[in-house]
């Protein structure tokens, strides 16, 4: 008898009254395939859970544990199901735990089973966990468990208003954050913050000032991450007036010592060009971290003080301080930015000679940032060839940028040429050779480059590398 006879025979079935004779099939389960297996066994354990059937759910469920059928996650989701609907939360929440991995129907069983036994603490536990994780976007699903809880009294706790607004912020979904955020009747220090970083996150920073403003009006006193998401929303907006005057609160509120604040603070001052501000704050820090000392050496590298990036980047090594992935990088800017190309390709070989740091890609982009603008064509392109890894496009754009500088036509059409076979749709080769041609007077390549960008449906975005958000 083949397997797809016996699932013709359930599916003809009615629901049913009493239980089914399961173990009448599985003479046949040895012979069938996975594929085979996994349709029959679903439609067995849909059966159960209709008809409440807990014996031969549980039968079933023995023969995924043994291992003799190979389980998927849409066959530990229907065995959720026949716990969840046979009233087993026991059960249920034991398999949901051992689950390697869970989806949205996953969730909205374990928790749809707490809710209708009546155990609304342990709904509201899952719900806040399953938020926290962040691995279920929000959809109707949410909405409807969101409305049980709070039907059953337990809407206006914390946790379910902190948690959601952390979900639909994480999404992109500022309108339903905030209408979350305003549903909570109470909303303490953790809410407001939430929100805030939540604007940031939409990239928002304006609104994510606004909110802090208005929790500061409804008497809530702002803590350390407060203080640390408003120096970032103004460092994001170079808004050195209000970064100054929460400065000054911090100083007022007389907040505990925190390296994640000051850093922020650090930050906030060097992205408003207030190097001054920025050196007199590091100087007063008792905890320097890593972080702190990276802001400084790119913040100096921001606001013409090259020079001085490299000199707290040699004091910071005389400290005892290990440089990162990211230090190098910032460093390397700064040698971009100051021209220092012997101190350029000293730093590159020091990161493994010294520090067990191998060069990525942005550290290949900044070295052929740094050759290109001294000029030395030949040698960035060859540096890019001698990579031990394939090129990405980031170094190929970098190398097309170089070649507009310097007007070498030939070279900078084959590093186009390079950069548009990675990525034929990416808009940033195109514009870079065509701007490369403007700067020619090459109208005609211009006009090509357009035509082609139309043809190939090539669409111009405004944005930037990241090399160019440091400039």
């Amino acid at each position: 008898m083949s397997c797809l006879r016996p699932n013709l025979v359930l599916q003809g079935t009615r629901p049913w009254r009493k239980p089914f004779p399961v173990p009448a099939f599985h003479a046949h389960f040895s012979n069938s395939t996975t594929a085979e297996e996994g349709d029959l066994y679903s439609n067995l354990l849909s059966k159960c859970a209709k008809a409440s059937n807990w014996r031969h759910g549980a039968a079933i469920h023995a023969k995924f544990i043994k291992g003799s059928v190979s389980t998927s996650l849409y066959l530990h989701n229907y065995m959720l199901n026949v716990y969840v609907k046979c009233g087993d939360l026991v059960n249920a929440h034991q398999l949901f735990d051992e689950m390697p991995r869970r989806n949205v129907v996953t969730w909205s069983a374990i928790i749809a089973g707490f809710v209708q036994q009546g155990f609304h603490n342990e709904a509201l536990a899952l719900f806040c966990r399953m938020v926290r994780d962040g691995m279920v976007k929000p959809n109707e699903f949410t909405l409807v468990m969101h409305a049980q809880l709070v039907k059953s009294g337990h809407g206006d706790e914390n946790c379910v208003g902190n948690s959601l607004v952390d979900m639909y912020m994480k999404n992109q979904r500022l309108a339903d954050g905030f209408r979350a955020f305003q549903e909570m009747p109470q909303r303490d220090v953790s809410s407001w913050t939430q929100m805030a970083v939540g604007c940031l996150q939409c990239g928002k920073p304006g609104i994510a000032l606004e909110v802090i403003a208005e929790m500061r009006k409804t008497g809530v006193k702002p803590n350390r991450f407060t203080l640390a998401t408003a120096f970032n929303a103004c460092a994001i907006l170079s808004s050195w007036e209000e970064g100054k005057k929460l400065h000054g609160l911090r100083i007022k509120l007389g907040t505990e010592t925190d390296v994640c604040v000051d850093n922020a603070l650090l930050d906030m001052y060097a992205k408003c060009g207030s190097m001054d501000a920025a050196w007199t704050v590091f100087q007063l820090m008792n905890d320097r971290s890593i972080v702190s000392w990276t802001t400084m050496i790119v913040g100096c590298a921001q606001n013409g003080q090259a020079r001085k990036a490299l000199k707290i980047f040699d004091e910071m090594i005389l400290e005892g301080i290990e440089p990162n992935y990211v230090t190098f990088i910032c460093l390397l800017y700064a040698c971009s930015q100051g021209g220092f190309i012997d101190e350029g390709w000293k730093y590159f070989f020091s990161m493994s000679n010294d520090h067990g740091l191998f060069p990525g890609e942005d550290h290949y982009a900044c070295m052929v940032n740094l050759l290109g603008r001294g000029g030395l064509i030949k040698e960035a392109e060859e540096l890019i060839l001698a990579m031990p890894f394939k090129p990405g496009m980031l170094v190929w754009q970098t190398l097309l940028g170089a070649y507009q500088l310097h007007g070498d036509i030939q070279t900078g059409k084959r590093a186009a040429e390079r950069a548009m076979n990675l990525d034929k749709k990416h808009p940033s080769s195109y514009v870079l050779l065509s701007n490369m041609f403007a700067g020619l007077n090459n109208w005609l390549g211009v006009g090509d480059l357009r035509e082609l960008m139309e043809t190939s449906d090539v669409k111009k975005i405004p944005g930037s590398s990241w090399i160019e958000d440091l400039r």
